[in-house]
């Protein structure tokens, strides 16, 4: 019978990954924190497809990468990050530009990152365009508008923008 318990944890874990620690919250406990400092990536306007893949965070254990930028009509341009984190048994842990909390009302996500880019020579914040939860194994992705709806892209002048995230969060579940 424990054998049978055992096992079915360990096959919930390896097929849902992080949002089965994160769901079991009479065995893990989640705190969160901001992680310092600010993480640049180049992103090639002209060739969009080549960005995908492009780190933008790396600490060894979790990872945010570049997973999707694509372009409205050629005006609204958006950029979307994976987050790929750590999970085992006794805990998982992921770098992200959300944090994903547990409260008495259930599970929210609160998008803390923040975000800025600049292009031809101007810096300027950069706004959500949209975000999961835990819905991959081992994380989430979440995304931004390059540009606000104010300003105009000339790939003629310039086809590289840096966008900058700070105030990402670790999140991390532990064993109770």
């Amino acid at each position: 019978m424990l054998f049978i318990l055992w096992f079915t944890g360990v096959f919930s874990l390896l097929t849902n990954g992080i949002r089965y620690i994160a769901g079991n919250v009479d065995e893990y406990s989640t705190h969160a924190k901001p992680v310092n400092g600010e993480y640049t990536v180049k992103i090639d306007l002209r060739e969009l497809e080549s960005n995908i893949g492009r780190t933008l965070y790396d600490d060894g254990k979790n990872k945010i990468y570049v997973s999707l930028v694509f372009a409205h009509n050629e005006v609204e341009y958006q950029i979307y990050f994976r987050s790929v984190g750590t999970y085992s048994l006794n805990g998982a842990t992921l770098v992200s530009a959300i944090e994903h909390a547990y409260s008495d009302r259930g599970f929210t996500n609160i998008f803390h990152a923040k975000a800025k880019a600049t292009y031809r020579g101007e810096t300027f914040e950069l706004f959500p365009s949209g975000s999961t939860g835990l819905n991959y194994r081992k994380g989430n992705e979440f995304g931004y508008y390059l540009f606000p709806h104010d300003k105009t892209v000339s790939l003629e002048e310039a086809t590289i923008i840096e966008v900058t995230l700070s105030n990402l969060y670790l999140n991390v579940w532990s064993k109770r």
